[in-house]
């Protein structure tokens, strides 16, 4: 029995709920300043509040965000 391979993958071109985004030919900087908070998930939107973290995502995040 020969089973398809990705049968269950979305197709790319009917999806509605995400954005596909292709590479940038452009080069980015991201600067540090100390205007920026000491604390890195203190209104960072990408740090949902109202769930509950474990201690290994949370240091992830703050690795991630520099802090």
């Amino acid at each position: 029995m020969e089973e398809q391979k990705g049968t269950n993958l979305s197709n790319y071109d009917s999806v509605t709920d995400r954005v596909i985004a292709e590479d940038s030919d452009v080069l980015s900087v991201s600067i540090k300043t100390n205007l920026d908070p000491k604390n890195v998930l203190k209104d960072n939107p990408y740090f949902d509040k109202s769930k509950t973290y474990s201690e290994e995502e949370l240091e992830k995040l703050k690795k991630f965000f520099g802090g």
